[in-house]
């Protein structure tokens, strides 16, 4: 998710010491004492590489899986000296303040390569942040790891971006079997796959794996040393399953491969053509397939959002294209339930398994109210309630902010909060709110995405010339106000002191307008 609207503020390990995870925005908190990335996709960076940003500034350093350290050490070399890797799986003591060291665990995410979710143990309790992650294996308390289960968790933060009963899809071996189905049937025409800039490369070696020839990446996408230990004891290390676009094209244009990985924002029913070019049997109609979770979530009116409403781009509110005519000669695009992320089904057992005392989401929760995807509202019963002594202390009486609820205060909010039957109670009198609009573009893009989500607005309103003349007049007349009021503001006067004129060595303080002789003065 964006990570503008991830949920990704300050964690207070201790009285002393904060810590960041996918966090790399100006911050109020003046403790932070070490940051975590859980992985390289681009909206959990957002501000990492921004000009004059420093984590030497706190005495912070970065923590985050090798694969991970490397991706960003490539895209930013100056972050190589504050970028420290952790193993996964290894507990790691880290001194934050002379009084506060915590210890931290990396746990594979399954996401992307290099993704991991950060478990903290600290004064202040156990906070386990799952990142973007899918774990399929992570059903019963059983399977968990035993860093996890060897003690209770304090706060769960969930990664919330299918937190919601309409978001239900197959696992991902189901997914994959029906993309393989689908390249299967279709060898005989270049085949376009909609990727993430990192992740699928799995589904990438599945496929080539099934139909007998290498897939096709992009040459900055392949990280030799990285990709290698991520693939190591699997069957891409045994074949070749992968080539990269320059030794593709260099091939015999027989001996090419027709199977091609691209960004999934450039598959478009436009640019089929232009991404099949340079693959074997490229004059023949292309196949694009789109690998998202969101082609089987399913909308209010019951309709699967992969097929439904399509703006004028071609392109629906989740980034997928209209389905095209198979026989057409610009090509197919057809999209398949295979996600990086976790659907409600696999969230609400895993939220079971780890039988957290509160869970939070850690990305943006949707606006509408009736398709909220808080992970509060659906799995709360789900969680204990009890908490470590001191996780978050606070004052009985003083106000509590909802992202730092914890301890004994959760569990008060928690019993004010719901009726008898479990179902969290509203404290704020709708009739008395205010919505403004949102200040966005005005594109028929932006305002079709706005009404999918349930939200409506007007465009900012734009000048006319009259207005924005007498705005320039208005403005230029203040600030000739302020200086003229500067200008004739009188100076103060201060009081000059004189010495007594008994002593002849006592100096006057006064300012002498001219120096004048004792002779002429007797003159005078």
């Amino acid at each position: 998710m964006a990570t503008a609207g991830l949920r990704a503020l300050p964690i207070a390990v201790s009285r002393d010491a904060s810590v960041t995870i996918d966090f790399w925005a100006p911050t109020s908190a003046t403790n932070v004492r070490a940051h975590f990335c859980t992985h390289a996709h681009a909206d959990h960076v957002v501000g990492l590489g921004r000009r004059g940003w420093s984590p030497a500034r706190a005495g912070a350093k970065i923590f985050c899986t090798e694969i991970t350290r490397e991706v960003l050490v490539r895209r930013w070399p100056t972050l190589g000296r504050h970028a420290r890797a952790l193993e996964v799986g290894e507990p790691t003591a880290i001194r934050l303040t002379a009084n506060t060291t915590v210890t931290v665990t990396l746990i594979d995410a399954g996401h992307c390569p290099g993704s991991a979710m950060v478990l903290i143990d600290g004064p202040r309790g156990r906070v386990l942040h799952t990142g973007d992650f899918r774990r399929e294996d992570f059903g019963t308390r059983a399977a968990l790891p035993r860093c996890v289960t060897r003690a209770p968790i304090d706060a769960l933060y969930l990664d919330n971006t299918y937190a919601h009963p309409t978001c239900v899809f197959p696992d991902r071996g189901s997914a994959t079997a029906e993309v393989i189905a689908l390249c299967e049937a279709n060898m005989d025409r270049p085949i376009i796959l909609g990727v993430d800039s990192l992740g699928k490369e799995d589904l990438a070696c599945a496929v080539s794996e099934a139909v007998g020839c290498p897939v096709e990446l992009a040459d900055n996408r392949y990280l030799v040393s990285s990709y290698a230990r991520f693939m190591h004891g699997t069957r891409a290390c045994e074949k070749a399953l992968l080539i990269t676009r320059s030794a593709n094209e260099a091939l015999d244009a027989r001996a090419r491969t027709n199977i091609r990985c691209v960004p999934k924002q450039h598959v478009r029913p436009s640019t089929l053509r232009s991404l099949a070019a340079g693959l074997r049997h490229e004059d023949a109609p292309p196949l694009a397939i789109l690998p998202t979770g969101w082609s089987a979530v399913r909308d209010r009116s019951g309709t699967a959002t992969g097929t439904g409403r399509v703006d004028d781009d071609g392109a629906n509110a989740h980034g997928m294209d209209a389905p095209i005519d198979e026989n057409a000669a610009a090509g197919r695009i057809v999209s398949v339930a295979y996600s990086l992320h976790a659907p409600y089904n696999e969230l609400e057992a895993f939220v079971r398994a780890v039988r957290p005392g509160c869970v939070m989401g850690n990305t943006r929760v949707n606006g509408d109210a009736e398709e909220v995807h808080d992970p509060l509202i659906h799995f709360g019963h789900l969680c204990t309630g009890e908490f470590s002594e001191g996780f978050y202390p606070r004052d009985a009486d003083a106000p509590i902010p909802l992202d730092e609820l914890g301890g004994r205060a959760l569990t008060d909010f928690w019993s004010k909060v719901k009726d008898e039957h479990g179902v969290l109670k509203s404290r704020v009198n709708v009739e008395d709110v205010t919505i403004k609009p949102p200040k966005v573009p005005d594109k028929p893009s932006v305002r079709l995405a706005a009404a999918e989500n349930g939200v409506v607005f007007e465009p900012p309103k734009k000048m006319t010339w009259l207005e924005r003349e007498a705005k320039i007049r208005q403005d230029w007349d203040a600030r000739c106000q302020r200086a003229f009021d500067i200008i004739t503001a009188p100076l103060p006067r201060k009081k000059a002191t004189i010495a007594s004129t008994d002593d002849d060595n006592a100096r006057s303080t006064q300012k002498r307008r001219a120096f004048v002789p004792d002779w002429m003065a007797a003159r005078r």
